[in-house]
Parts: structure tokens; C-alpha cells; sequence
């Protein structure tokens, strides 16, 4: 037990830690800069852990479920800040409403909106220029960790260990360096020179496959590899860190999005969607390669907590920001009722992901098998 929380558990709550807080931090450094009051700064929910109450009567606090966090601002009906508590904005005085999120002007709200997401793209940015300046720049090297056996990859060829040094006649550097040639669309055949055994290996992947059923040409979109997850480091000058960290962000964006456009529009599997049992073992995984993989894992989900919340998804940063924007432009705010639909079917979206992502891990870890192990037959 005290291994299994040592090797997962930990790595898991320094990471949530880590990236809720810079986020949060950014919703609460714009709320004050706008005079809103922070009532409650939160990592985690359910019952106070411990905490402390600082001048400006904000309580800091880690709660017991370690699964997010929240700036609570006054007036705020829940820990979103989307909806204002009539009953107590009719309490306060004239001064005090002055304090509240809800009194502010829509661009003062969605400065307070995008000030999360904002937060954790700079963190990741600042922390990347310090990893490569001072330990160096991670690299994912270009060999295959795990292969699905249904996959293109593994029908012409390509196995487990095998390095991949060129594709196309271009050299192939990292493993991320793999990704262009498969999503570009400029490719209909790959050719690929791999190490194997100390000897190369060349092979022919084609990029297009025919439906058997309908005979129509299909783009393949990914070939049905993993990485191996040990990584190599390359440390650069400061000048080449701050630029190299500034392209390798703009990078990871667009891979991001470009994934998760993928999964919405089902051109890849929705089973790849993971959830906390998969982040506790990325981030058990990462903490194994030391205090360099550690925060090299916590700058890829701050990214990732960024973009997400940016989405336009009532509940989430960006639905508030688009809500905002909508009231910006039409001169008045949405009307209350409506505004209840449009964050109860957000808050349901989300429920539904989180569900169906923890419904993948169950089966991508054996959960239901690991506990009929321990019950007795």
C-alpha cells in the first residue's frame, strides 16, 4: 500500500497541485487587479484539509478530494463563478457590490475568465525556457514502445524497439518529428528507414487504404504506435531555450487540438480518451524519469488544461468568455433562465466526458478484474 502510493498517488497529487493552482492563480490575479473580492482559494473539494485566511479575508485551503479546485469570488451562486446569489448580493452593501464578479463590466469578466488558461500557458512557457536552459530540452526519442497489432504500422512491417531514423529521406529526430508526415496530407506512401537489431531496415507504409465495403480511398490517420517513454535531454543556450520553448508550445497547441478535433469527429478511436486512472499513471510514469520528466509531464497538462478550458463549454473558461462576449455585443446580458439551461447542459457535457473517460480507464487497467481478485469466490 505504502509503495502503491509512493509510485502513483503522490506523483499524481503534486501534479493536480502543480497545474490547478497556477490556474486558479490566474482567475484570482485578474479578479483582484479588477477589485473583485476572493472569498475562497481552493485546491481540491469536499472537507478543509488545513488552511489560512490572509489580510484581504481570502481563505486558502486544500480540501480532501484532490480532483480540481476553485476560486470562489463574492456574490458567486458556486464554486464556478458563473451565476450570481441574488440572496446575497441584496445583503451587501453598495460598496461591497462594487467587489462583486457579477458587477463588473463583460471584458472585466472575461479578462477574469481567460486569466486561468492564460496562466497556465505562461507557467508552461517560463518552465520550459528554465528545463532547457538548465537540464536540457526532453526528447521523446523515435522508438516504437508499443504497437497495435490491427494497426497500418504493424501490417507492413514496423515492430516493437525499432528506431526510426528517417522518413521520407528526411532525418527524423524525435518522435513528435513522426507526426507531420501523417497529418499533413501531403503523403500517400511513407517511406521509413528504421534501426533494428543494429542493422536498418527499410519499409513501405501506405498512408490511404481502400473500404471493403463501399471501395472508397480512405486517409489513414495514424499508424498505431506509442512511444517508449525514456527520454533524452539536449540543453541550449538561453537565447535558443526562450525560442525553442516559445515554437515548442505553438507545437503542442496545434497537436493538442488537432487531436482532440480528431476524437470529437470520431477519425480517431474514442477509447483513447483517458481519464484520472491514465493521468495517475503518466504522471507515476514521468516522476520514474526523475525531477526533469516530472515537470516536463507537468508543462504538457497545464497546456492541456488551458486549451480544454478555453473550449466553448458552458461551465468551462471559454463558455464563460463566449457568454461574456455575446453580452458585449448585444448590450444587455442573456436572460437568467436561459443562461440556467445553457450551464446546466454544459455542466452535463462535462459530467459525460469525465464519466466516459473514467469508463475507459476502468477497462484500460483492469479495474473490474483487479477487484473480483480480491473477493473471495
Amino acid at each position: 500500500m505504502f509503495t502503491w502510493l509512493l509510485e502513483y498517488f503522490v506523483p499524481f497529487i503534486i501534479l493536480i497541485s502543480v497545474i490547478v493552482f497556477v490556474h486558479e492563480w490566474g482567475h484570482f490575479w485578474v479578479a483582484r487587479r479588477n477589485k473583485v473580492k476572493v472569498e475562497h482559494f481552493a485546491i481540491g473539494f469536499g472537507p478543509e484539509l488545513l488552511g489560512f485566511s490572509d489580510r484581504h479575508g481570502t481563505r486558502w485551503a486544500f480540501h480532501l478530494v484532490p480532483l480540481g479546485g476553485y476560486v470562489k469570488m463574492l456574490g458567486d451562486a458556486d464554486a464556478t463563478s458563473a451565476t450570481a446569489d441574488d440572496q446575497i448580493i441584496e445583503k451587501l452593501s453598495k460598496e461591497e457590490r462594487q467587489q462583486t464578479l457579477h458587477s463588473k463590466t463583460p471584458w472585466q469578466r472575461i479578462q477574469v475568465a481567460a486569466g486561468g488558461p492564460l496562466a497556465n500557458f505562461i507557467f508552461a512557457i517560463v518552465a520550459m525556457i528554465g528545463l532547457f536552459a538548465i537540464l536540457g530540452q526532453p526528447i521523446l526519442p523515435p522508438v516504437v514502445g508499443t504497437i497495435d497489432s490491427s494497426g497500418i504500422a504493424a501490417k507492413h512491417g514496423l515492430k516493437i524497439n525499432d528506431r526510426i531514423s528517417k522518413i521520407n529521406n528526411e532525418q527524423i529526430r524525435c518522435f513528435e518529428d513522426i507526426l507531420p508526415f501523417i497529418r499533413n496530407g501531403k503523403h500517400d506512401v511513407l517511406t521509413i528507414k528504421v534501426l533494428r537489431d543494429d542493422k536498418h531496415v527499410d519499409l513501405q507504409i501506405p498512408l490511404t487504404i481502400k473500404d471493403e465495403k463501399t471501395g472508397e480511398i480512405q486517409r489513414v490517420k495514424i499508424l498505431g504506435i506509442k512511444p517508449n517513454p525514456s527520454q533524452e535531454y539536449e540543453k541550449l543556450p538561453l537565447g535558443e531555450a526562450i525560442q525553442t520553448a516559445f515554437s515548442t508550445f505553438w507545437k503542442m497547441c496545434k497537436t493538442i487540438a488537432v487531436g482532440l478535433t480528431e476524437l470529437m469527429t470520431g477519425q480517431r478511436k474514442s477509447d483513447e480518451l483517458g481519464g484520472i486512472f491514465a493521468i495517475g499513471d503518466m504522471a507515476s510514469q514521468s516522476a520514474k524519469l526523475g525531477f526533469a520528466g516530472m515537470l516536463w509531464f507537468i508543462i504538457v497538462m497545464s497546456i492541456n488544461l488551458g486549451l480544454i478550458n478555453l473550449f466553448p463549454i458552458p461551465v468551462l473558461d471559454g463558455g464563460q468568455i463566449l457568454i461574456n462576449a455575446i453580452e458585449w455585443i448585444i448590450g444587455k446580458p442573456i436572460p437568467e433562465k436561459i443562461q440556467k439551461y445553457i450551464f446546466g447542459s454544459g455542466f452535463a457535457i462535462v459530467i459525460c466526458l469525465m464519466l466516459y473517460s473514467t469508463w475507459n480507464d476502468l477497462m484500460r487497467y483492469k479495474i473490474f478484474q483487479m477487484i473480483r481478485g480480491f473477493l473471495p469466490i
